[in-house]
């Protein structure tokens, strides 16, 4: 671990070369950590601060909610990463520590950045201070209970303790140990300082900080890690390490006990009423356990709800546990008498324990298995297309041999305690080469085979490294940041699985055409939720996605090491970013350069330097959750930008607000807008677009506690639009026309309900020609008002162009004439943007009808609506590339049958209060859709946050 910053040198120069140059890199936000949580602290207020090997630092709230996040300088692979953090008592400081920067080994070692404390503010995220004197890693940081002093425990065998009143000066350096010093805390007794510490060297010790001299210090039988004091005084101190027990000993460091434990403990919280401790596990079994202290320390509870290790552990309040880890990277809240969860925190990703690979389809498993990256493969998408679906077969998927004619692969065990830090070349059974892992070249070879005469394999951190049959390296592949589980490879293609939930392609014929730095960078990064929600990047942060995949990657943005990062997510930049041409090109060519100079001959690409195009930036200088009982609310905000102000977008519950009605405030880029409220709920939202990109939504949420006397019904406006029948009969389908037809029946049957009118316009068939369905859309734009609702259900036929561009495919649709004769989807886009009403867009236009030749693919043109601002919802019987299912004894479209059947047959009323909502019915199509079509088909539905849940239709 000593040498681990000295010989980073060789992995951390070469990330300059694709990072340096732009300050912006793409990043997984899974709305949750995407790998292994260090530290945790808990604030007055019970929220609870998160960090670790993902280098995010989040902020939740007691019920689960992610508040917000605290970002600082990172680069490609582990630079970057969180091992500890620590809040001030006054809550005003946090201190965060770690491999914080790339190390150069061009500066003086305290001035490297992988060895520096960062203090932010803790309300604001802003980056105060920098401190610089230590000269490796840094593993621990803590306040003194008081306020007064904070210190420090580094990879460089010493403690550091800093004057936080004096501006965090350094006033004093111990270097007692003799290894890495992994712990450090400040206690107060008889009115005198002294810092206790841990370390490697297997000590433990108490440091007077007056007389700068260690009073006393105790050896154990294996290295120290973990330490914990139970109250300012250090009445009791817990240390623990690499040996299966945790000791305890009183202020004065006399010995006092020894828990022998069955797990390796790791992590070490006192409860705030010094009854309880509660230890971590770094090992098998994964139990997190809590000591009853005043019992003797006898064992109280035990929690076994993590599937892997837990190291960040501690107390929401005394009699509720929270503790981190497991494969999920999830926080669990608990009973600290039952053990029994109360919530559980995760995203939506899991780590990718293997991979596979044949022509155009990449295969995973998300579930462990089976060791040495061979779990059983359970999921598979097609670049191609982009469609994923169930392994049938795992036998089609290639995975890598350990293997090459006489020649083999086998590890053995070094150091680490590790049973594969070391891989032997092998050939006719005799050992030609070992290829010995150390700490900063990955720790062990999780995975590795061959790919021709070169040996692959993966580690820790990121780490995959190219050898020769001599063992020497040859390459690295750069973009991972956590443990490398699985490889495989396919030609020239070779496809990674790892702990930050991404399966990366490289592309390995650039072996023989290196530069000096040896790295080879991802061809593509692949993201796939949970729900199978997708998105695709490429090393310039173009992006193809699902219809909600591209909320879970984003812009991490640097702003120099001394100022704190920004996060923008990647659907800010559709306009421009929003790729899917580009990263078909690059799958088929193997290049970016390719694929964009392929791409820009049929549309234009923008090179889009993010770290400078910055979206604008809202900031409500007014409440942001009222209640009142007066009709109308003033919301003040302001608005920031580099550049010029486009646009500026409010809506209130959906609808949008004329905006020539802002009041220009004092301050410089502040306004308000006063909004008259509906009784209960309402829901505020305001953004703003500059020439990048859209800003994030600031949301105001307001309920009125008093009810309107005279409860106004809207005007409910509809064009219901179904195409079966073709001027060109083989383009014909089944029940798109009836499904037009029913559809608009059923909401007729809502007129005098929960409707003043019902006014529907029916087109299908010969009567949905182009110019009908367009007059259509004229007329709903001319007649609905901000206090209507319009629903514009479309089915039938939909296809993509040369360049991507949906049509809807009208009765009188040519594919060779598209423009002229179908009707492109922007046409249909604008009207929902410009609409000051509620809107609903039910689209079908994905049936399985064969129209050969074409390309259809929905996905863009919903995504066009969604990032418009509007706050229409938009409901779509599949999304991508999928097909919609008809059966004659359905008599509709599984996705129309579905709604029909929820709403009308009031099948979708959950609750039995003879209304349904636009959630009800969502939730209600998306299961019956599922249990009709066994799982083939999947329809989408996006209700804006703006958009408060809501009745379309009553019993």
């Amino acid at each position: 671990m000593r040498n681990h910053v000295y010989l980073l040198l060789l992995f951390s120069v070469v990330t300059t070369v694709m990072f340096g140059a732009s300050q912006a890199m793409l990043k997984l936000d899974t709305h949750g950590h995407t790998g292994l949580i260090r530290d945790m602290v808990i604030t007055k207020d019970r929220d609870i601060i998160t960090a670790g090997d993902d280098k995010t630092i989040r902020v939740w709230d007691r019920s689960g909610v992610e508040k917000r996040k605290i970002l600082g300088q990172i680069d490609i692979g582990a630079a970057g990463s969180i091992y500890t953090i620590a809040l001030s008592e006054d809550e005003r400081y946090l201190a965060v520590g770690g491999y914080l920067g790339k190390y150069t080994g061009n500066k003086a070692r305290k001035d490297e950045e992988s060895h520096w404390i960062r203090i932010h503010n803790y309300s604001t995220g802003k980056l105060l201070k920098i401190l610089k004197s230590h000269t490796n890693i840094i593993n621990d940081v803590s306040f003194s209970e008081d306020g007064k002093y904070m210190i420090s425990a580094s990879a460089d065998d010493t403690a550091k303790i800093w004057n936080v009143n004096d501006d965090f000066a350094l006033i004093d350096t111990i270097t007692f140990h003799s290894k890495d010093v992994y712990g450090g805390r400040i206690i107060k007794k008889q009115g005198k300082y002294y810092a206790v510490t841990v370390a490697y060297d297997h000590k433990i010790a108490l440091y007077d900080m007056k007389s700068r001299e260690i009073v006393k210090s105790q050896r154990s039988d294996y290295q120290l890690k973990s330490l914990a004091v139970s109250n300012p005084f250090g009445d009791q101190i817990a240390t623990c390490g690499k040996g299966k027990e945790i000791l305890i000993y009183d202020s004065d460091l006399n010995f006092v006990k020894k828990i022998t434990t069955n797990t390796r403990p790791e992590g070490l919280n006192f409860s705030k009423d010094e009854k309880m401790l509660i230890t971590g596990s770094s090992n098998l079994p994964n139990i997190v356990n809590i000591y009853n202290v005043n019992d003797n320390y006898s064992l109280k509870t035990s929690f076994k709800g993590h599937k892997n290790i837990s190291i960040a552990v501690g107390f929401l309040d005394n009699n509720t546990a929270v503790s981190t880890g497991g494969i999920k990277s999830e926080i669990a809240i608990w009973d600290v008498n039952s053990a029994t969860l109360k919530k559980k925190m995760q995203g939506v990703g899991d780590k990718v324990w293997s991979v596979g690979i044949n022509g155009d389809e990449i295969s995973w498993a998300k579930k462990w298995t089976k060791s040495g990256g061979l779990s059983k493969l359970q999921h598979s998408i097609n670049l191609r297309n982009f469609n994923i679906s169930k392994v049938k077969e795992e036998s089609y998927f290639h995975r890598i041999s350990t293997t090459n004619g006489n020649y083999s692969l086998t590890t053995s065990a070094g150091d680490y305690g590790k049973k594969d830090v070391i891989l032997n070349i092998n050939k006719n059974g005799d050992v030609k080469a070992k290829i010995v892992r150390e700490s900063y070249n990955g720790y062990q070879h999780r995975c590795y085979g061959w790919y021709k005469d070169y040996v692959v394999s993966g580690g820790s951190g990121g780490h995959i490294k190219i050898y020769s049959k001599s063992g020497t390296e040859v390459a690295s592949l750069v973009g991972h940041t956590g443990e490398v589980w699985s490889i495989a490879v396919d030609g020239d293609k070779l496809v990674s699985g790892n702990d930050d939930q991404t399966i990366k392609v490289w592309d390995l014929s650039r072996l023989s055409n290196l530069d000096s730095s040896k790295v080879i960078y991802p061809m593509l990064s692949i993201f796939v939720s949970n729900d199978n929600e997708w998105v695709v990047w490429s090393n310039r942060g173009y992006f193809n996605s699902s219809v909600g995949g591209d909320k879970y990657v984003g812009y991490h943005i640097n702003q120099g090491p001394y100022n704190q990062a920004r996060y923008v997510g990647s659907d800010k930049y559709f306009d421009t970013l929003f790729r899917p041409d580009i990263i078909s090109s690059i799958w088929k060519t193997g290049s970016e350069d390719k694929a964009i100079a392929f791409a820009g001959k049929t549309k234009k690409v923008n090179s889009v330097n993010v770290a400078k195009s910055l979206p604008p930036v809202v900031s409500l200088l007014s409440s942001s959750n009222i209640k009142t009982s007066k009709k109308s609310l003033e919301v003040e905000f302001s608005v920031s930008s580099k550049e010029d102000i486009k646009e500026i977008i409010i809506l209130h519950n959906g609808e949008r607000v004329n905006t020539r009605g802002f009041k220009k405030k004092k301050s410089k880029n502040s306004k308000s807008i006063t909004i008259d409220l509906d009784s209960g709920e309402n829901i505020i939202s305001i953004k703003a677009r500059n020439k990048f990109a859209m800003s994030d939504e600031v949301l105001v949420y307001a309920t009125k506690t008093t009810k309107t006397t005279n409860i106004y019904k809207p005007t409910l406006y509809m064009l219901s639009i179904g195409v079966s029948k073709y001027e060109n009969p083989e383009y014909n389908l089944g029940v798109a026309d009836k499904d037009a037809k029913s559809m608009a029946k059923m909401f007729k049957a809502q007129k005098g309900k929960i409707y003043k009118d019902v006014i529907v316009k029916t087109l299908v068939n010969s009567d949905a020609h182009s110019d009908n369905i367009l007059d259509g859309l004229d007329w709903i734009e001319r007649e609905a008002t901000s206090k209507d609702v319009v629903i514009v259900f479309v089915a039938g036929h939909g296809v993509n162009d040369d360049k991507g561009i949906y049509y809807f495919l009208s009765h009188d649709a040519n594919l060779d004439r598209l423009r002229r004769t179908a009707v492109k989807w922007t046409e249909i886009q604008d009207t929902m943007s410009n609409l000051p009403s509620k809107v609903i867009l039910i689209a079908d236009t994905c049936h399985s009808g064969n129209i050969t030749g074409t390309r259809r693919d929905i996905t863009s043109a919903i995504k066009s609506i969604i990032n418009s601002g509007s706050g229409s919802v938009v409901m779509t019987a599949t999304t991508g590339s999928g097909y919609s299912y008809e059966k004659k004894e359905w008599g509709h479209g599984a996705f129309t049958k579905s709604f029909i059947d929820g709403l009308d047959g009031m099948k979708a009323d959950y609750d039995k209060d003879g209304t349904v909502t636009i959630k009800e019915i969502d939730l209600y199509v998306t299961s019956n859709v599922k249990k009709l079509t066994n799982g083939k088909q999947k329809p989408t539905t996006i209700i804006p946050s703006s958009v408060p849940d809501f009745a379309i239709g009553v019993k």
